[in-house]
């Protein structure tokens, strides 16, 4: 009885009158570790050891997210490609800077291209026209996974056609399309989780529309676990780590490279050339320390184990504005926006805790009611339901509506029609962006005009709907289907862990810090999956200090007429480089120039000349054809720090070209006698080799560095 007492006692949270517990007997040391190895936080009742720390760290990533990144891929991927349509033919066709045959053709051209299957700029604009409508397909969900991976040979196909333009940002490209190949980016916000949730779950009345628990794959929560997510995070940490190491010049400890960088005229953007002379010397010290504590202080926020979500937005922060500020200033390609893409990959759960928390809003709660005899109204609540993550529609039944929806608001008022519309939208995820266009006075008198003529056509039999006899639910997988499945996810992981492990073997055979200190060696099975779509691992960007001297290639041809016209301006030769600010070139040409002036690319440089042949065919004039010219690669030195004025011009004569059948052409005609002859400078010496040689050209030379 005393021991019922006592035992009462302490559970009516008494302890004095408890029988006090006896002290824990003494601990070893093993048992000491395995105390503090064990459990480390009990959230839930269950035990949550460090190996769960450990995986939600870096295994686990949020579907939710790879939904939203897939959404800004498309958007970026769509943007790049109109990047390249204004140089479409210029770079891919027979017609441009590189055609098909001298792809083929020269030595070390073992990367993969589906380009040079295509020649013409007709075929071409086919390929265009397919490529969009694959990125689309990746921005709205739809085939998703294959989507992915056309949309990896695409990219790696068009940034392996013309190696004279590649840098950076096609290698960060190329890896972007790469590791997320490897994710289920469709699995949220997507048509294919749209239609797979409606053939999982029909509806037949406004208690199924309003119960949410089958709108989800019950075997695709939001966390999802595989060895891609600590391949993206080490990815990332790579970038941004050796990036930094490999920054040891003066420019970098002495706080001066941006300085150097803003004056690069090849890169620059004209708007950012125009304002460069009134940043004052202490802005440029502090975005120079600025640009290397955040490279360095990127791997430590992604690695870090502890603080995992505020490290993780730091990440985001500091990526989007590192880049952001690359991408506005330079032209870099893909670079700046493949890395802010890259960067959503880093948003976790409790993101999107407080993202509905902040966007949802219970005054936008509405009352759908619909009439479920009426196919098309009941296949637009079951879209609605599906939409409607904030969980603020109801959805209410009333005969007699046909296929027309009306909203019940808060305050007890009916709207139909377009001004129901709007309140639908206003109350999913981002509809308020767009909700208030349907209240414009013109937009809702058109909108009540579609919606009332959908009505008298019954569209919802039009389109095939049914409503069906009875609410149902798939049943779950069968255990071979489960099994298959896991089959599928084993050999995927594997894939992972051998493209990790190129990755890596790259690595060590092109940074800087490793090969020059150990020998690493690379057999051709590693070798061809890094090389083959340009997977490469080379990160030393502006290093070890940043670009100090300036150039471009200037043409000076003839035309038929006796003008002197550089072919790629379509302008009278400018050799004046001191008063430049920006060249205007977009990285495109920018990367080609700088390319075509080192002796390693003398082999196309009789494709060069064949693409300034065509420059008449290319602008409809015929006084416009080419008799001969020179090619010169003029450059000079950026301003010493504290000076805005370049200095040290130099001109060196590449090659001298004559157009034979012009040059017969223009055999009757007068040359006038006022053609202006090109400035007169010192000239450098000229390379031994001026033109192709006979036999196979070799590759073209990308940079050591995949940067500028």
């Amino acid at each position: 009885m005393n021991a019922d007492k006592e035992s009462a006692a302490a559970i009516a949270g008494h302890p004095s009158e408890a029988t006090p517990e006896p002290p824990p007997a003494p601990t070893s040391l093993g048992g000491r570790i395995r105390e503090v190895l064990t459990p480390i936080y009990d959230p839930t009742g269950r035990r949550y050891s460090w190996w769960d720390l450990f995986r939600d760290s870096y295994f686990t990533l949020d579907r939710r997210t790879l939904g939203f990144t897939r959404i800004l891929l498309g958007l970026y991927l769509i943007g790049d490609l109109f990047r390249r349509t204004w140089d479409w033919g210029d770079m891919y066709s027979v017609e441009g800077v590189l055609p098909n045959h001298v792809n083929l053709f020269r030595r070390g051209a073992d990367n993969f291209t589906i380009f040079n299957a295509f020649s013409t700029n007709g075929e071409l604009w086919v390929l265009w026209a397919i490529i969009l409508a694959t990125y689309v397909c990746v921005l709205v969900g739809f085939k998703t996974k294959l989507a992915q991976v056309l949309s990896l040979l695409w990219v790696a196909s068009m940034n392996g056609r013309v190696l004279l333009i590649e840098n950076g940002g096609y290698v960060v490209h190329n890896l972007l399309l790469l590791w997320t190949c490897f994710l289920p980016m469709g699995d949220r916000f997507s048509l294919d989780a749209m239609r797979a949730s409606l053939r999982r779950s029909k509806e037949r009345g406004a208690a199924d529309l309003n119960d949410r628990s089958t709108i989800d794959d019950p075997d695709k929560p939001d966390r999802y676990v595989s060895i891609i997510g600590p391949v993206i995070i080490l990815q990332l940490a790579s970038i941004y780590f050796f990036n930094v190491v490999h920054k040891t010049g003066m420019a970098w400890k002495n706080g001066t490279a941006v300085h150097y960088v803003l004056y690069v005229d090849r890169m620059v953007t004209p708007a950012v050339a125009q304002v460069r002379e009134y940043i004052p010397g202490w802005m440029i010290l502090i975005m120079t320390r600025a640009a290397l504590a955040f490279e360095a202080s990127i791997p430590v926020c992604l690695l870090a184990p502890i603080g995992r979500v505020w490290a993780r937005r730091l990440v985001i922060v500091m990526m989007n504005a590192l880049h952001l500020a690359f991408g506005t200033t330079f032209v870099l390609g893909p670079f700046a926006w493949a890395l802010c893409v890259f960067s959503t990959l880093m948003f976790q759960p409790e993101d999107w805790e407080i993202a509905t928390q902040t966007m949802r809003r219970e005054h936008r709660a509405r009352v759908v009611r619909f009439d479920p005899a009426s196919a098309g109204a009941l296949g637009v609540c079951r879209l609605l339901m599906r939409m409607d993550r904030f969980g603020l529609l109801t959805f209410e039944e009333q005969p007699g509506l046909g296929g027309r929806l009306s909203v019940r608001t808060p305050d007890g008022k009916t709207v139909d029609g377009a001004r129901a519309l709007a309140d639908m939208v206003a109350a999913l995820p981002l509809g308020p962006v767009v909700a208030w266009m349907l209240r414009l006075p013109g937009v809702r008198g058109l909108v009540d005009a579609l919606l009332g003529a959908l009505d008298r056509w019954n569209a919802g039999a039009w389109l095939g709907l049914r409503v069906p006899e009875v609410a149902s639910v798939a049943p779950p997988p069968s255990p071979l289907l489960r099994g298959r499945r896991k089959g599928v996810a084993a050999l995927r992981e594997l894939l992972i862990v051998v493209m990790w492990a190129s990755a890596v073997n790259q690595a060590a055979v092109e940074l800087w810090c490793i090969n020059r200190r150990i020998r690493v060696p690379q057999h051709e099975p590693m070798r061809s999956l890094a090389h083959k779509f340009r997977f490469l691992q080379g990160w030393f960007m502006f290093s070890p200090n940043p670009v100090m001297d300036d150039g471009t290639i200037i043409v000076d041809a003839v035309t038929i007429d006796g003008r002197h016209i550089n072919p790629f301006t379509g302008q009278e030769p400018d050799f004046d480089l001191k008063s430049v600010k920006s060249y205007g070139y977009n990285q495109i040409w920018s990367d080609y120039f700088n390319r075509m002036h080192l002796p390693a690319n003398t082999g196309y440089r009789d494709a060069m000349k064949e693409y300034m042949f065509r420059y008449p065919e290319r602008t409809g004039r015929p006084e416009d054809v080419i008799v001969s010219g020179d090619v010169y690669w003029v450059k000079d030195f950026n301003p010493k720090w504290g000076k805005t004025e370049s200095y040290n011009q130099e001109r060196e004569k590449l090659f001298s070209f004559v157009n034979p059948k012009a040059q017969a052409q223009s055999q009757g005609m007068t040359r006038p006698s006022s053609a202006p002859p090109a400035p007169e400078e010192p000239l450098m010496p000229r390379p031994a080799q001026d033109d192709a040689s006979s036999g196979p050209v070799p590759a073209p030379e990308p940079p050591q560095t995949p940067f500028p």
